[in-house]
């Protein structure tokens, strides 16, 4: 088999969206169980019983296919055949609404030719065209781009639906009204298929002649295809069972107008439209079996909340029962449609598997609807069931719930080698979903590399896992600046999934995102090893990076590398982040190195840096970073406050003799009184006196001992050009630091 280039494939699927799209304009003019369609049926004055068996004969003119595939495999040009054959099926369809001139005894016969006609010849296509699609569609992108492709035809209907439903509302449901809508369909339909005559076609190896029953016979050789079409059979048929009644109940039971109706139907299209988006992407991820085992349970909710439906309640049911079908009708589709491309061969000789399959549909889709015409015939018009009066409609309803377990558990034996459990893909429903959705939406949407980049951090932060696969591929993005998003974003979600890509990009020389991605593994806590290399990397980017990311870990092994890069050789550019990085785990050997360390650093901003992570690991960082961040008088009013505790806090030690003890108590009154006056000359030589008498005491605690030791090394080494505000912040946090340390009868706490 030889396939198409690049840009041809892409040709063809762009080619396959608007065909699918102009079709969905016809849809509503052969869909019996529709609301357009059951509504011109009843103005024409059928009965529901009839609806019903339409839409069972429309569907068992699928099994057609299962002749038309192999009478179809010799035409030689399938774009001409089948815009010859799709021309006069939208005809066919769309010259039911003229039947309403026909004396009333002809209308039903002849509606029921017209549509039996047009799906024998949709079906005479069918083969042709699945064929054709199923040979240009990409394996390693199938499933998203049918949520993609089925999220632009879904959205096409909504828009159309409502509009032709208010059009029909409009003009007061009259004829002339369906005959307006029936037009639309039918010019559009015949442009889909106009549309494939411009479309590319991949020349298939020619596949081996067989036998008809020999050919038809070949796909029931293959277990996973007869699985999952006995699967589809028995879905098809409990929904048919009772779908061909919901557009019928709401109009004639209900009493909606089509406004109404549709938008009922738009919220089933609009949940479609999401769910194609969504599913597509976690069947791509993490196969179609566990999905479709997860949306079969809420299914099962659809025909249930029919039954319950009332002229009463139907404005609360109504809304619930399309949410939930919208979102299962697009799950389920996408989820079945990827396992059935699994199961095919490819080239000429898959026709067949889709002639077998459509049949099987179609069978099942007349098969439903059948019984229950048979059901709306035969049962009576009302029925006590437990107590509770209800039409045989609403019966019809509640036993096509009861079917609906059959599909539920013949899933349970589907293949699919590589999905995982429904377990598990559950639990990758957490994180922020509301977040995830919108920002998901967003990047989709976006066309600014800057929009992009903002939405792939946002997805990080939900921390849901199921973001990882959009965030893995941002990290090949074209744009820098995404790129970088995306390795902040999977370090913000912790996501374990990103430590080998991550990693890949730390040791990648030539990659501009090396810091990112350093910073990323450490917020995720793994590849410890490769952080350590990268502290010695020769751009100090990613030194930098690296040491925030070896405070992130808390491991005794990153402790000591930090430390042993404090302790080595100075450099300006990095010492300021490795004492951060190493204050976070409170270790009190960063004392001195950070201090002797900060005498060689000028710059006020890099000062406070350092400055910061010596009161961090002597348990003050909120004080002091409330104190560093805070204007001018709200830092007025805290210095007071924390002068007031530190004399409060000296004047109750627990440690020293009298003499010490008094001693304090004192020197923290003037403390107090010198930083009131703004004399700071006073205000650090009475911290240094009590840091001196601190250093004397025997304590059982090592901070106290440690903050007077920072003080005294602080004001010895002073500059003569340290701001002011510098010096009575790291004076006021310390002396705070050693106060509660002398005071408290526990490890102080912050």
């Amino acid at each position: 088999m030889t396939t198409l280039s690049r840009q041809q494939t892409a040709h063809a699927l762009r080619h396959f969206n608007i065909c699918g799209s102009l079709w969905a304009i016809y849809g509503p003019n052969a869909t019996a169980a529709g609301a357009i369609f059951s509504g011109l049926a009843l103005h024409m004055g059928l009965t529901e019983a009839q609806i019903a068996f339409l839409v069972s004969l429309s569907s068992l003119a699928g099994a057609w296919q299962l002749f038309s595939f192999y009478v179809t495999r010799g035409v030689r040009s399938k774009a001409r055949f089948m815009m010859v054959f799709g021309a006069l099926e939208i005809t066919f369809a769309s010259a039911v609404v003229l039947v309403y001139y026909l004396p009333p005894a002809w209308r039903f016969p002849l509606t029921a030719v017209l549509l039996i006609g047009a799906y024998v010849l949709g079906n005479t296509n069918s083969p042709l065209f699945a064929n054709w699609f199923s040979n240009v569609l990409p394996e390693d992108t199938r499933a998203s781009f049918l949520g993609r492709r089925w999220f632009i035809i879904t959205l096409v209907s909504m828009v159309y639906l409502y509009a032709a439903s208010r059009w029909l509302d409009f003009m007061g449901k009259t004829h002339e009204a369906f005959m307006t809508v029936f037009f639309v369909g039918w010019i559009t339909g015949i442009m889909g298929y106009g549309m494939l005559m411009l479309t590319p076609h991949p020349e298939l190896a020619e596949a081996e002649r067989r036998g008809f029953a020999r050919s038809l016979l070949a796909p029931f050789r293959n277990r996973a295809f007869v699985r999952l079409s006995v699967y589809q059979f028995t879905r098809t048929m409990s929904y048919m069972l009772a779908g061909a009644f919901y557009g019928v109940y709401m109009i004639k039971y209900l009493e909606l107008s089509y406004s109404q109706i549709a938008i009922y139907t738009n919220i089933t299209l609009f949940m479609m439209v999401v769910g194609y988006l969504a599913v597509g992407n976690l069947a791509q991820r993490y196969g179609s079996k566990p999905i479709l085992q997860l949306l079969i349970v809420p299914a099962l909710a659809v025909p249930a909340l029919f039954a319950l439906t009332t002229g009463d309640n139907y404005r609360l049911l109504l809304p619930i029962a399309s949410f939930i079908n919208g979102l299962c009708i697009a799950g389920l589709d996408i989820a079945v449609s990827t396992l059935l491309y699994k199961t095919l061969p490819g080239g000429e000789e898959n026709s067949v598997y889709f002639a077998n399959w459509n049949s099987i549909i179609s069978a099942a889709a007349a098969f439903g609807p059948f019984v229950g015409g048979l059901l709306k015939t035969y049962l009576p018009a009302t029925m006590v069931v437990a107590g509770v009066e209800l039409s045989n409609l609403r019966v019809i309803f509640a036993l096509a719930t009861a079917v609906s377990l059959i599909p539920l558990v013949l899933s349970a034996f589907l293949q699919e080698g590589e999905a995982i459990s429904p377990i598990y893909v559950l639990g990758q429903f957490r994180g922020n979903l509301l977040s995830l959705a919108y920002n998901y939406g967003l990047f989709t949407m976006a066309r600014s590399h800057e929009l992009r980049a903002e939405a792939l951090l946002r997805l990080g932060r939900t921390r849901s896992p199921l973001a990882v696969d959009r965030l893995l591929r941002g990290l090949n993005d074209v744009s820098h600046e995404v790129r970088a998003k995306a390795a902040r974003a999977l370090g913000e979600g912790r996501f374990a999934e990103a430590v080998e890509p991550l990693t890949r990009e730390l040791l990648d020389k030539e990659s501009d995102i090396r810091p990112e991605a350093a910073e990323a593994l450490g917020k995720i806590g793994a590849a410890p090893a490769v952080l350590l290399e990268a502290l010695r990397d020769e751009d100090n980017r990613v030194r930098v990076s690296a040491a925030v990311a070896l405070g992130e870990l808390h491991t005794p092994e990153a402790q000591e590398a930090l430390l042993e890069a404090l302790r080595g050789e100075f450099d300006r550019n990095l010492f300021p982040t490795l004492v951060d990085a190493a204050s976070r785990d409170g270790d009190l050997r960063l004392l001195l190195p950070a201090l002797e360390g900060l005498t060689k650093l000028h710059a006020p901003i890099v000062r406070l840096q350092v400055i910061n992570g010596i009161c961090r690991v002597l348990g003050e960082k909120n004080h002091y970073y409330r104190l560093a961040t805070a204007d001018e008088l709200t830092q007025g009013r805290m210095r007071e406050k924390m002068m007031e505790r530190i004399r409060r806090l000296l004047s109750r030690s627990r440690y020293g003799n009298e003499e010490q003890k008094q001693a304090l108590a004192d020197l923290g009154v003037r403390l107090e009184a010198a930083l009131d006056r703004d004399d700071l000359d006073t205000f650090a030589g009475l911290a240094l006196e009590v840091a001196g008498i601190v250093r004397q005491l025997d304590l059982d605690r090592p901070i106290p001992h440690h903050a007077a030791l920072a003080i005294q090394h602080y004001l010895a080494h002073i500059a003569d050009d340290t701001p002011p505000d510098e010096v009575i912040v790291f004076l006021v946090t310390l002396l705070t630091a050693l106060a509660r340390g002398v005071a408290e009868p526990t490890p102080a706490r912050t």
